[in-house]
C-alpha cells in the first residue's frame, strides 16, 4: 500500500458524510438510549445476538487499527483510531483517521499521549 493516498473531491465528501452520520446520528442515538432507556441497553448487552455483533465490532476495530498502522495511510496512529472508535463509532473514526493530514517523510505517527 502506498503511504500517500489522494482522495478525489467525491471521496472526501463521502468520507465526511460517513463521519458525520457515524459521529452525530449513530452516536447520538446510542447516547440517548444509554441515558434515557438504560433498560433497553441492558437487554441489548445480555442478548446473545447483540453480544455477537459487539464482539465482531471490537475484533474489526482491532483489525482496522492494525491495517491503518501497517499501511501508514494517516498521521494519526492506530491508538487514536481505537480511542475515536470507542468514544464514537467506527463509522466516525475511520473517516477522521483517513482524512487527517498525511504524515511527512520521516515523521512518526501520532499516538495517544504523545506530543
Amino acid at each position: 500500500m502506498p503511504s500517500e493516498i489522494e482522495y478525489s473531491r467525491g471521496e472526501k465528501i463521502s468520507l465526511i458524510a460517513l463521519g458525520v452520520i457515524g459521529g452525530v446520528v449513530l452516536n447520538t442515538a446510542f447516547i440517548y438510549y444509554a441515558v434515557f432507556h438504560w433498560d433497553l441497553m441492558v437487554q441489548a448487552m445480555t442478548n446473545p445476538v447483540s453480544a455477537a455483533f459487539m464482539v465482531e465490532s471490537f475484533m474489526l476495530m482491532g483489525f482496522f487499527a492494525y491495517l491503518l498502522r501497517k499501511w501508514g495511510v494517516s498521521r494519526l496512529g492506530w491508538g487514536w483510531f481505537v480511542v475515536l472508535s470507542i468514544l464514537g463509532t467506527m463509522a466516525f473514526a475511520l473517516p477522521i483517521t483517513l482524512l487527517w493530514p498525511k504524515k511527512k517523510q520521516g515523521q512518526t505517527p501520532m499516538e495517544p499521549g504523545t506530543k
